[in-house]
């Protein structure tokens, strides 16, 4: 056994305190560092950890003298010394001097030359020196960064302990200091590490503080309204932008229910599942449609999730974003996705979606009716597209006037539309094609009228498909389409002259001179029966293409500017489009297109000459000239008839057929 003394006992109590300080504080200090990963922690973790082992070690030497023990406790005393100083630089966010590591790097290598001669005093004194001077820089630090009285007190415990390990050497052999120095620095040792302590714990409480009021004012100056709830539903505060967003004043909502002003009836059981939901951990994200103060409708994109107060009281923190801009255009969108741009009508998609799900409904029988606009094609082509989708949106009208509010109407495809009829018998559903067939015929005599082509199925039985009930309305609408097709371009095509008519009043009695002139000449020139119904046709429809030019230019009074008489040339082109979308007409296309050229290959609009221009195309350009010449118009004076032979026996030869031309001239006289 060992036996020491009073003083050597009491010694080594103190040790023994001083070394279990410095493991609780290294472990406390360890467990910070595994909570909060701050580097410094981890350092001062390392700082403890040195301490304890050079007092470990200061200990064996108590019990077994051993002289090589001190060269261990220096280089834990060298190494304590420099992760002090790391420690305390890295809290403060300073630079750590390379000379601290440059100093460490030549102690040791002091350390391994004294250990050689195993002399006490020689092995730990510049160990020794070095902490001091760790000590006195970090106390100097904690002094010259300090904010608060702990970080004063941190300051004056490290400059006490410095002072005492740079005099260590020299006052162990002080027997007062023998006596009682160890309890000193245990001490002054005790008081540094609780310094530590407190400068961590009023860091945190600094951390926190800063953190709660940048909370807080994220908090108030979010544009997201913000607000707290707790268990009952009860508003604890809100911020700026929910009552902005609301209406409601901060008096109107703090200490109320959320049910009172921002919760509508139809959402209260919902908000009250939520509220418990949240409670129990869950997030929850959806959209609410409300109501502000004013009773305009909003529409919010609402968050909510749990959260604990600075009271640890559990909360309910609720996030809304106006969402009200955003979900119109959301439904706009979704409205046009299902709806037809021009018509308003549904769309081919909506009309699929919805014969889908009446493919297994009950609600039997179900009708179908499928609409062709008779003679769009020829329409546009006459009086352009803007027109046309007039037209369109015309009989959009006359097929929402003509049925019932449950029934359902498409725009099918370019010119075809569908009406599905639920719960339709097929009386009703001929009472529907009726109103719209009686509603057609009113508009026989707008500027617009409408010829529809329609074609009805009725699905009776669950087992039939409703898809192929659709192919049959449609086939039907087809053959009807095609039975009517022919009187309803011809509809069309009256009025279209009629149009033209109303547009210039000489032309209506311009082609009936003409009409008859024509049928005349073509007895003289003795044409067949059906050259001469050509030739009468032609006389009718010649001009036809003259409806897609302005009134204003038609009957300018005086001469043509270049642009306008560009547009007058355009006609030919305009009436053989008119012609080439019917089947009737179609033979006279080319006729329309080339009753301008002339017979020298100045005329136009593909300036053809001599033979190259249709026969029928000479004939009434001459029959035409003739009848312009011997009445007024707009372009020409008057003549009488033998100043119209003059000119006719003029232009022939560059602008008529020469032979045709004395044919003629022998005809008239």
């Amino acid at each position: 056994m060992f036996k020491l003394n009073f003083l050597s006992t009491l010694e080594l109590g103190f040790t023994y305190i001083y070394t279990a300080a410095f493991i609780i504080f290294a472990l406390g200090i360890f467990l910070l560092y595994q909570r909060n990963k701050r580097i410094y922690l981890w350092y001062f973790t390392v700082f403890a950890v040195l301490s304890f082992l050079a007092n470990a070690v200061d200990i064996l030497y108590y019990y077994y003298n051993f002289k090589i023990l001190y060269f261990f406790y220096a280089i834990f005393i060298l190494f304590e010394a420099y992760y002090l100083l790391k420690a305390v630089h890295t809290y403060f966010s300073l630079e750590l001097d390379q000379f601290y590591l440059k100093t460490l790097k030549f102690l040791v290598f002091i350390l391994i030359l004294s250990s050689l001669s195993l002399n006490r005093f020689v092995i730990f004194a510049p160990a020794l020196l070095f902490l001091a001077a760790a000590f006195f820089k970090s106390g100097e630090i904690f002094f010259n960064q300090a904010f608060n009285n702990y970080f004063k007190f941190a300051g004056a415990n490290s400059w006490a302990l410095g002072t005492i390990v740079f005099f260590l050497p020299y006052l162990r052999f002080n027997s007062y200091f023998e006596k009682y120095g160890i309890f000193l620095k245990g001490l002054f040792a005790l008081l540094f590490m609780l310094s530590i302590f407190a400068i961590y714990y009023e860091d945190l409480q600094y951390r926190l503080k800063i953190r709660e009021e940048q909370y807080q004012k994220l908090f108030n100056q979010s544009p997201a309204g913000m607000l707290l709830l707790d268990k009952d539903g009860t508003i604890i505060t809100v911020n700026d932008s929910i009552c902005q967003y609301t209406g409601y004043s901060r008096e109107e909502l703090e200490g109320e229910s959320m049910f009172k002003n921002l919760v509508p009836i139809e959402y209260k059981i919902r908000a009250q599942k939520n509220i418990q939901d949240i409670l129990n951990g869950e997030d929850k994200e959806y959209i609410m449609k409300t109501y502000d103060k004013k009773n305009k409708l909003k529409y919010f994109l609402m968050k909510e999730t749990k959260f604990i107060q600075s009271n640890f009281r559990t909360a309910i923190l609720s996030m809304r974003i106006d969402y009200t801009d955003y979900k119109i255009k959301e439904e706009k969108i979704k409205y046009l996705s299902y709806h037809d741009n021009l018509t308003d009508l549904y769309n081919r998609t909506f009309m699929e979606e919805e014969m889908k799900r009446l493919n297994d409904s009950r609600r039997l029988p179900i009708s179908v009716i499928m609409i062709d606009v008779n003679g769009l094609k020829l329409f546009n082509d006459t009086f352009g597209h803007q027109k046309g989708d007039q037209l369109l949106i015309k009989t959009a009208e006359i097929l929402k006037k003509s049925t019932r509010a449950s029934d359902l109407i498409a725009r099918w495809a370019g010119d075809e539309f569908a009406i599905l009829l639920p719960s339709t018998s097929k009386k009703d559903m001929k009472k529907i094609i009726n109103r719209i067939q009686k509603n057609c015929e009113q508009t026989n005599k707008d500027q617009i009228s409408i010829s529809l082509a329609l074609g009805a199925a009725i699905k009776n039985e669950e087992n039939e498909d409703l898809f192929e009930i659709f192919e049959l309305a449609d086939k039907r609408m087809y053959q009807q389409k095609m039975s009517q097709g022919k009187k309803a371009k011809r509809k069309l095509i009256s009025n279209i002259l009629l149009s033209l008519a109303e547009k210039s009043h000489e032309d209506s009695f311009h082609i009936q001179r003409l009409k008859e002139k024509a049928a005349d000449f073509a007895d003289y020139l003795k044409l067949k029966s059906s050259e001469k119904n050509k030739l009468i046709e032609l006389a009718e429809l010649h001009d036809i293409g003259k409806i897609s030019i302005s009134e204003k230019i038609l009957n300018k009074k005086g001469k043509l500017n270049k642009k306008e008489w560009e547009k007058i040339k355009k006609h030919s082109e305009v009436g053989y489009k008119i012609a080439a979308a019917s089947k009737e007409f179609a033979s006279l296309a080319k006729l329309i297109l080339h009753h301008h050229e002339n017979w020298d290959g100045s005329g136009y609009p593909e300036g053809l000459k001599k033979e190259e221009i249709p026969y029928l195309a000479r004939v009434i350009s001459i029959v035409d000239a003739y009848d312009v010449m011997l009445n007024k118009n707009l372009y020409s004076k008057k003549m009488n008839k033998k100043e119209a032979i003059e000119e006719l026996n003029r232009a022939a030869g560059s602008q008529f057929d020469p032979a045709l031309t004395a044919e003629f001239i022998n005809f008239i006289e």
